[in-house]
């Protein structure tokens, strides 16, 4: 009996369980690209859009696992900041961050009221090094909105 009781609660346990495996991960970028950035009245939240142009924009993607059972429970989240075309390297910080159009843009069924506080530029550094003509490895740590940190190394390719 007593394996039977611990059967049942193993399977009740493993079937409550999350899976994040599902989570969508993307690192790309654009050539001759250009970004524009546009923000909605009365939000915070800026929204990019990639359009031809002279530099490279740069475009990370986060796309939550979506649960079926639940209405309107989608969220993203998209990193976009652009470079100059004729450069293999470079280093950003603080108010460079800005002049390159580093944004963070939340996507999901939410407002983001504006707030003096979260109405700020963003600070911190994102290097990139070409490694390939196609591949690019770039080391982000920037703080969007006045708090909300995003950091990760990875290698964007061309899309």
């Amino acid at each position: 009996m007593k394996k039977y009781l611990l059967l049942v609660l193993c399977l009740v346990v493993l079937s409550c369980s999350t899976n994040d495996d599902d989570d969508v991960y993307k690192y790309e970028f654009f050539e001759k690209s250009e970004l524009s950035i546009t923000q909605i009245d009365e939000s915070y939240m800026k929204y990019g859009t990639v359009s031809t142009g002279d530099n490279l924009v740069f475009k990370y993607s986060f796309i939550a696992d979506d649960e079926e059972e639940i209405a309107d429970d989608e969220y993203s989240e998209f990193i976009h900041f652009e470079v100059d075309s004729n450069l293999d390297s470079f280093l950003l910080e603080d108010t460079e961050l800005e002049t390159a159009k580093t944004i963070l843009t939340k996507s999901c069924f939410c407002f983001f009221p504006d707030d003096e506080e979260k109405n700020v530029a963003p600070t911190g550094s994102i290097s990139g090094e070409k490694i390939a003509n196609n591949k690019w490895r770039i080391n982000f740590d920037v703080t969007f909105y006045g708090d909300e940190n995003r950091m990760f190394e990875a290698i964007f390719t061309l899309k």
